[in-house]
């Protein structure tokens, strides 16, 4: 397999494996639904996407998201230290879907597996993320008139 079609290849499957998961997403907010916008920022929101768009390693967003549930824990905020940890969690498996793509993706020989595991990891946790915070963020006019009334 050329360099290009293992390229094409693994971008279908990655593409594949978002829209499958975009649900899984959808269900982690909405199940903090009652958090969001107040106790769970936008500013929050973004700052996680922008280091999942930014991390070299899923290490990094694991230590963003660490931080985060640490934070509110601090604070006495326990309900907003479960989105964390729940979010940690959720992330956490997505290991697990990148060991499963890779097994399906015949790596070329130059490539380190482990190296190549955790890249894949750290882009689908990317993708997750946005899908979490697009899900997040969206809003029915019915929402929109409660949140002004509070």
């Amino acid at each position: 397999m050329s360099d290009l079609e293992y390229l094409l290849v693994r971008k279908q499957k990655i593409a594949a494996w978002s829209d499958h998961w975009q649900a899984d997403a959808a269900r982690l907010a909405d199940s903090h639904r009652d958090l969001l916008p107040r106790r769970i920022t936008n500013a929050q929101l973004h700052g996680l996407g922008n280091v999942a768009r930014s991390a070299r390693r899923y290490a990094d967003v694991e230590r963003f998201i660490r931080h985060q549930a640490e934070k509110a824990g601090r604070a006495g905020r326990l309900d907003v230290q479960g989105y964390w940890n729940d979010l940690e969690t959720a992330l956490g498996r997505l290991r697990g879907e990148a060991q499963t793509l890779l097994k399906g993706l015949p790596l070329p020989v130059e490539v380190d597996s482990r190296q190549a595991l955790d890249t894949l990891h750290r882009e689908l946790t990317e993708l997750y993320v946005q899908h979490l915070i697009a899900h997040s963020l969206y809003r029915t006019p019915g929402e929109e008139a409660k949140q002004e009334k509070r």
